[in-house]
């Protein structure tokens, strides 16, 4: 048994020195009168560790998606610059001419929020765009 007791130390030193776990979520929030289609043009480089496992969500009215969600260990400010991880991004009205003129590409057009934070600086985290009805042209 005392040869076991230093084993066990040793695993809970370990635990509490673990880099905080973060959940980020990139989100989409439609407020406007129509739903709309957001196309997503994947990276060409092979340098990119993310892949979106579709081209295109439909971001219904007065609703929001998430369109990109990635877990990782560190810290919240690791997401911060609410990097797109894309070629392009854009969006269309479905079943009209109108298209999103914010730019979706533009991380400034991003606000990033920390939903849950935990005290080793891990948690929960997104950033979000939102456009209304004035967005669309």
């Amino acid at each position: 048994m005392k040869r076991i007791l230093p084993f066990i130390a040793l695993l809970l030193i370990l635990a509490a020195c673990k880099d905080p776990s973060v959940k980020y979520n990139q989100v989409i929030q439609n407020d406007s009168d129509y739903d709309v289609w957001v196309r997503v043009y994947e990276r060409t480089d092979s340098a990119s560790t993310v892949f979106f496992t579709v081209d295109s969500f439909l971001v219904a009215k007065k609703s929001e998606t998430i369109i990109l969600e990635r877990n990782g260990h560190k810290n919240m400010d690791q997401f911060k610059p609410c990097r797109m991880y894309v070629d392009s991004i854009n969006g269309r009205a479905a079943d009209t001419l109108l298209f999103v003129d914010k730019n979706l590409n533009s991380d400034t057009n991003y606000v990033f929020t920390e939903v849950d934070k935990n005290r080793k600086g891990g948690g929960t985290c997104e950033c979000r765009v939102i456009f209304k009805n004035i967005n669309l042209h």
